[in-house]
């Protein structure tokens, strides 16, 4: 079955690109003296290195030790970044260097930062500035731009009934977000009253107009632009509801000519309110199949189709798919070519420890926090408690597995948790799930059910 979602490397890097701007995005030094330098592929690294030369030798001019110190030091981590390029092996988007001592205020510490980035769109004019933070709002300028014209669309959904109305907007880099709700109690049909039911029936249609000029006037509230002169901030509008009154609304003008033009669908839904929505884009799946969050949904789905058919077709000590941190691990133990694709929703916190004792062989866990992992580590060496075991790397599960994603030659998709599908990922699959190419026994996971009471030790040495 072909996924949803190609295995576009690309998305991965720009993940890891955002991940990273976030991260030094959220550095501070102490006085001015993280550097940031943009390097465009035209420039000349001699030039480059000179400014960062002469840069050394002004700041001997600042008052502060500690502040120059610092200064002299990132100009010294930006220097030994430079020496590795040369004029040819300069990127062709260019480069940016970021270097420099930032200061954890919550530890109390001092880490030093120097990296090169390559962006994902070239870089005309250079730059140099030495200040508390580090310039990157550029850079996630270029992620917001790289997203291409159709992906950029977003489209406006009301969901209409005789209990309220929802406003709603599917937008590529947020996902769906519920703009506005109304409530209503409109009157019922009468089929009794004598004389009285025209006057029944009069008053149930005067409500019913101004229920509809209500959602009209909300509507222009929420999808039309008022600093554009009124221009919509929309691409499209579904409308959608389980009675007649979607009609109504569109046949009624009420909606006006900026909103009305607008109009591309309306579908009958068997719900109203949030379950309306959902239906709303399910049945709009054509529609939206070049939107990321809807490949997202899609790959899920089939994800979530294949675990059920693994459950119900397998014999019963065999299994094609593994869920959760602990059991993804183990599959790995045994060899990454068991996995024909692994998802993992975009945020995950576990981290991958790598202890070692003296000369003996690395041991990996994966937990949650340093504790859970240190707890898990003395019980599967069923040590002295006060024995150190030294841990020697410590990093986030999805980051190692990015970073070696290729070499490991998996298939590896990351999602959000914006669609019901991918909440389902995060709270009921623990963010992961690996879908296995062939069957494996479930005995492979003995060792998890056995160590239940020592919280799921096990070991892993990829």
């Amino acid at each position: 079955m072909a996924t949803a979602i190609q295995n576009d490397n690309s998305d991965i890097e720009k993940w890891k690109l955002r991940r990273t701007i976030q991260y030094l995005s959220s550095l501070r030094g102490r006085g001015t003296s993280l550097v940031t330098m943009i390097v465009p592929a035209q420039s000349q690294l001699a030039r480059t290195m000179k400014l960062l030369t002469d840069e050394y030798g002004l700041s001997s001019c600042i008052k502060s030790s500690q502040t120059r110190h610092n200064v002299q030091q990132a100009l010294s981590s930006a220097q030994g970044k430079l020496r590795l390029y040369t004029q040819n092996t300069l990127p062709e988007n260019g480069l940016v260097l970021y270097a420099g001592i930032v200061y954890d205020e919550e530890q109390h510490r001092e880490t030093k930062i120097s990296m090169c980035i390559e962006p994902l769109q070239p870089l005309q004019h250079g730059l140099y500035r030495c200040e508390t933070h580090f310039i990157t709002d550029f850079l996630q300028q270029q992620i917001n731009d790289s997203t291409n014209d159709l992906h950029a669309r977003r489209y406006g959904i009301i969901v209409i009934d005789g209990n309220g109305t929802l406003f709603a907007r599917l937008d590529p880099k947020q996902g769906t977000t519920i703009l506005k709700r109304i409530q209503v109690s409109l009157p019922k049909k009468h089929g009794r009253g004598g004389q009285s039911a025209p006057r029944f029936d009069r008053l149930r249609r005067e409500a019913i107009h101004n229920y509809l000029s209500k959602v009209a006037e909300q509507a222009k509230s929420v999808y039309l632009n008022s600093q554009q002169h009124g221009l919509a901030n929309i691409d499209g509008l579904i409308i959608s509801g389980s009675a007649n009154l979607k009609q109504e609304l569109v046949k009624s003008d009420l909606l006006g000519n900026q909103i009305q033009t607008k109009i591309i669908r309306m579908i009958d839904v068997s719900y109203g309110a949030d379950n309306g929505l959902q239906e709303t884009l399910r049945l709009c799946a054509d529609l939206f199949a070049d939107i990321k969050l809807t490949q997202e949904r899609q790959l899920l789905d089939e994800a979530f189709s294949q675990i059920n058919l693994s459950t119900t077709t397998n014999e019963p000590n065999m299994i094609s798919y593994a869920i959760a941190a602990d059991e993804i691990s183990v599959v790995l133990r045994e060899g990454s070519s068991l996995i024909d694709r692994l998802i993992l929703w975009e945020n995950l916190a576990t981290k991958r420890y790598a202890y070692q004792k003296r000369n003996e062989e690395k041991i990996v866990i994966v937990a949650d926090n340093e504790q859970e992992a240190q707890k898990k580590l003395k019980a599967l060496l069923n040590e002295n408690e006060n024995e150190q075991i030294d841990c020697i790397e410590e990093m986030n599960l999805i980051d190692y597995l990015t970073e070696n994603y290729k070499v490991m030659n998996l298939r590896l998709y990351l999602v959000t948790d914006c669609s019901p599908e991918g909440q389902q990922l995060r709270l009921g699959f623990g963010g992961c799930i690996a879908l296995l190419r062939y069957p494996i026994p479930t005995s492979i996971f003995d060792s998890l059910q056995n160590n239940n009471c020592a919280d799921d030790i096990d070991t892993y040495d990829y």
